[in-house]
């Protein structure tokens, strides 16, 4: 009888959406669009390879997300994420450090990765803006080559 009086209450517990996990996501590229050296001035158009990942759960925290080129002249392009400030289903929002050549150009500076609920074949894109402000001054864009939602 006892049973019976609790398994309703079990039910819709269990179907509450305020009780489910919230999604996790990972994305993936490696095939890089375009690029935007803010420090020089100058789009880049040709790679020679390039990685992407992020990987986040809705509206927690940590949140993981790393990009990695290379220019067609050869030099190396790393943006990583340093600490998050925010999520949602398509973006990743905190303090990013850029590196080109191991120099650390950009310290602790505002950015978002957005348009990471695209399907396999879309594009994402990177902005980086100053230690102070989002900006659209650095850019890192690459197509999504695989994508895990669980």
């Amino acid at each position: 009888m006892r049973l019976t009086l609790f398994a309703p209450l079990a039910l819709v517990l269990a179907a509450s959406p305020a009780l489910a996990a919230d999604p996790v996501h990972s994305v993936e590229s490696e095939k890089p669009y375009v690029a935007y050296d803010y420090d020089a001035g100058k789009e880049i158009g040709k790679f020679k390879a390039g990685d992407a990942v992020f990987s986040w759960q809705e509206g927690s925290d940590p949140a993981f997300a790393h990009a990695l080129f290379y220019s067609a002249a050869g030099d190396e392009y790393e943006f990583r994420l340093v600490k998050q400030t925010g999520n949602g289903f398509d973006s990743i929002e905190g303090l990013w450090d850029i590196h080109r050549n191991g120099v650390l150009l950009c310290d602790d500076c505002v950015g978002k990765a957005y348009g990471l609920d695209g399907a396999v074949g879309d594009y994402f894109k990177i902005y980086v803006g100053t230690p102070f402000a989002y900006a659209e001054n650095w850019l890192y864009s690459g197509w999504i080559t695989h994508r895990y939602d669980y």
